[in-house]
């Protein structure tokens, strides 16, 4: 059975993949959308001022689509956006480390511990290492709460019941006394007998 891929998932993998590339691995309509999501990604990329009614149009005009088509290629489009730039923006700073480590061995080997520095300083400024965490739990700031367990109702606006455990006997055999049939018992472990009811795994049996 075919794997069924979304839109927005393929364009997440294969949104610069080649045309051929796209046609080899998805069905003909899918690769086709896949490449006008491209086109008008890098159309709205290049007027980031345009307004979703007057990409709707170029997609429509260009592409001979429907307007609720137009429509859902733009909340596609719209998904893409942060999601591309968190890629491109982790990309290039690992791109950046590889060349500064790079950079790095060879001024090692040259024993240029000029070079060395200032490649540790833009080596840290490139990862964010010359910043503060952006949270930093103060635990030692926390309050210890006030708060005690206690069977004085008054704490929560309550009035107590004067000679409680008296007034508790009392209603007992009130109780009791209008429902005979009810009988204090004691606690009995229950014979279910687990070992047919139950497979090891904790399922029922059939």
């Amino acid at each position: 059975m075919a794997v069924i891929i979304s839109p927005l998932e393929a364009c997440k993998v294969d949104l610069f993949a080649s045309e051929d590339e796209l046609r080899d691995k998805y069905p003909v309509p899918l690769a086709e959308r896949v490449m006008r999501l491209r086109d008008m990604y890098n159309y709205w990329l290049a007027n980031p001022s345009m307004k979703d009614r007057q990409l709707r149009d170029q997609i429509m005009s260009r592409y001979g689509v429907s307007q609720s088509t137009a429509y859902a290629d733009i909340n596609l489009i719209h998904q893409l956006v942060p999601l591309l730039s968190c890629h491109s923006k982790e990309y290039y700073r690992a791109k950046a480390n590889e060349m500064l480590a790079e950079t790095y061995a060879m001024a090692k080997a040259r024993k240029d511990t000029k070079t060395m520095e200032r490649v540790i300083a833009t080596m840290s400024k490139v990862n964010g290492l010359d910043k503060p965490d952006d949270f930093m739990p103060e635990y030692d700031q926390i309050p210890v709460q006030p708060w005690c367990a206690t069977t004085d109702p008054t704490v929560l606006g309550l009035t107590p019941i004067p000679d409680l455990y008296n007034h508790i006997s009392k209603l007992t055999k009130e109780l009791l006394r209008d429902h005979p049939d009810i009988q204090d018992v004691e606690f009995e472990e229950a014979d279910l007998e687990e070992a047919h009811l139950f497979n090891s795994d904790g399922t029922s049996q059939p």
